[in-house]
């Protein structure tokens, strides 16, 4: 497998930016259903282990983005 092209590194790491914001977005609609007393105990408790695993994804998308801003594959190092 070839190395990629920085500008193709460039491109993956907006990739990684956007999922990054869509992991954000789901970890607050999780967080807005485990606090919502409509909801159930159960629903509450699923919705804040889906935040929580949200968050970790954002969290590993952005580093990963960074990793390719700085001309490095993600797991590289």
């Amino acid at each position: 497998m070839t190395r990629p092209t920085r500008a193709e590194m460039l491109e993956l790491a907006a990739d990684r930016d956007r999922c990054a914001g869509r992991s954000e977005r789901n970890a607050r609609s999780g967080e807005a259903a485990a606090t919502d007393p409509a909801n159930s105990p159960a629903v509450q408790k699923m919705a804040a282990t889906a935040a929580h695993f949200a968050r970790n994804h954002a969290r590993e998308y952005r580093e990963e983005a960074a990793a390719l801003r700085d001309g490095r594959l993600p797991g590289e190092d």
